[in-house]
């Protein structure tokens, strides 16, 4: 793309599919790096990405306006019946109020088929309508997608009508076999028809020649600490 107007803000939306990034900050706080992600620094590495494919000259000119998190959620009554889940949510509302990301919920509804305890319904049209709606009321240069639903191709390529760009931050990743838990995956169609697609689980193995990505994850001795106020016992998996 053509250097932009150095007076001119290039205007970042983050649309967070919560379902998504929960599995991924389970796999790095319990396995590969044992760190929990950090929304700022993941903000911090969006701007420079955008900076860098945007042929922007200085990162304070990309500034993510506005950023949204979707995401199912258990009623007060279920989220009592698993351990340290209401504290859990409360934290991570916590950390994602002081990152300035706006949480969207829907309730988690019982699931008919037994394939699953309880299942999110209607969480990802909420995703794509709020998506659309406010990049066209604020006319965002680009909006990150954070998920690996291809079902959010149409919402692309409406947002190629707006002349929106579309930036992919993606991870495929392996859960150890013994804790049964299902692979991150990201749909190719969705990777392939991006304007920008980030693949970030190759990103974040460049931890050691890289300190952007050491930003991005909360560290240890600080998880450790906020361990200790909770009372986690490790190794076990939760939303948080």
């Amino acid at each position: 793309m053509a250097t932009q107007q150095q007076s001119k803000i290039i205007k970042i939306g983050v649309f967070y599919d919560g379902g998504y990034f929960s599995r991924v900050t389970q796999y790095y706080r319990y396995y590969e790096r044992k760190s929990r992600i950090s929304i700022k620094g993941l903000h911090e590495f969006i701007r420079g990405k955008v900076m860098e494919e945007e042929s922007v000259d200085q990162i304070h000119y990309c500034q993510v306006v506005d950023a949204h998190y979707f995401r199912g959620r258990f009623s007060a009554y279920d989220a009592a019946k698993r351990e340290n889940q209401l504290l859990y949510d409360r934290i991570f509302d916590d950390i994602l109020m002081y990152a300035g990301v706006v949480t969207h919920y829907l309730p988690m509804f019982a699931d008919k088929s037994k394939r699953a305890e309880r299942s999110e319904k209607g969480i990802d049209v909420w995703f794509a309508l709020e998506a659309f709606e406010l990049a066209v009321y604020k006319q965002f240069d680009v909006i990150v997608l954070i998920t690996g639903d291809g079902d959010y191709l149409t919402l692309k390529k409406k947002l190629n009508t707006l002349g929106t760009r579309v930036m992919l931050l993606y991870w495929d990743l392996e859960f150890p076999p013994e804790v049964s838990i299902p692979p991150v995956r990201t749909n190719i169609g969705l990777i392939n028809e991006a304007t920008y697609e980030v693949n970030m689980a190759e990103i974040m193995r460049s931890r050691k020649s890289n300190q952007i990505v050491e930003n991005m994850f909360i560290p240890i001795d600080e998880e450790e600490e906020l361990s200790k106020k909770i009372q986690i016992e490790q190794p076990r998996m939760t939303e948080f």
